[in-house]
């Protein structure tokens, strides 16, 4: 598929609409065909700058390929066009952070979350930041917010309960770490924390096994 989709993409097929690229694109970023991905998605943007959605996922495959500065390149962009794009200001935000900006990405976060206030990666960003921080109570707040719009986001539940264990406060900890196995029974993450709280904290090596 990736030869065929290259072939399509060199041949520089006319019959070929921008939704059908947009198409072949996507199933090679789906299928971690990277490279060929970004050629498609960069046809796209040829034919129509203003492409908002080839212009993100082009992004997307630039982060994947840990080419940072074209995947800002893409997000700014898309702000330029629309500076109410609240899904560009986040993956702008997780671009900066990805290189260390973590003051710069939280700006980003807080401005998707003006966009549109139920965003709830933006809050999961959020948290991320600030329990590297150290800034375990604010965390907490960031995570509790992304459940409360969204409360089958597993990974949410897992690092809100990695900061109620920074915190001392461990069976609030096993209590999240439970809930997200709950949503997904082989979440490695959760499994290890609830296994390393009952050894480690709670003495209870019967429930670790």
């Amino acid at each position: 598929m990736q030869m065929f989709c290259y072939i399509l993409l060199m041949s520089e097929n006319k019959n070929l609409t921008i939704n059908e690229i947009f198409t072949l694109a996507a199933q090679n970023h789906q299928e971690n065909n990277f490279q060929v991905a970004a050629e498609l998605y960069e046809k796209i943007i040829k034919i129509n700058p203003n492409h908002l959605n080839a212009l993100n996922n082009l992004g997307v495959v630039f982060d994947r390929l840990k080419e940072y500065q074209k995947a800002m390149d893409c997000y700014k962009k898309i702000i330029k066009i629309n500076p109410k794009n609240a899904t560009a200001f986040n993956n702008l935000g997780s671009t900066l952070k990805e290189l260390g900006e973590s003051q710069k990405a939280k700006e980003c976060y807080e401005k998707a979350i003006k966009i549109d206030p139920n965003y709830t990666n933006a809050y999961y960003n959020i948290g991320i930041i600030f329990g590297e921080l150290g800034e375990y109570y604010k965390a907490i707040d960031s995570y509790e917010r992304t459940i409360e719009i969204s409360p089958y986001y597993k990974n949410a539940h897992n690092n809100l309960g990695n900061s109620f264990r920074a915190l001392g406060e461990y069976q609030k900890a096993k209590n999240c770490y439970e809930k997200a196995i709950e949503i997904d029974s082989d979440f490695s993450g959760a499994l290890g924390n609830v296994a390393g709280i009952y050894i480690t904290e709670l003495n209870d090596f019967e429930k670790a096994i």
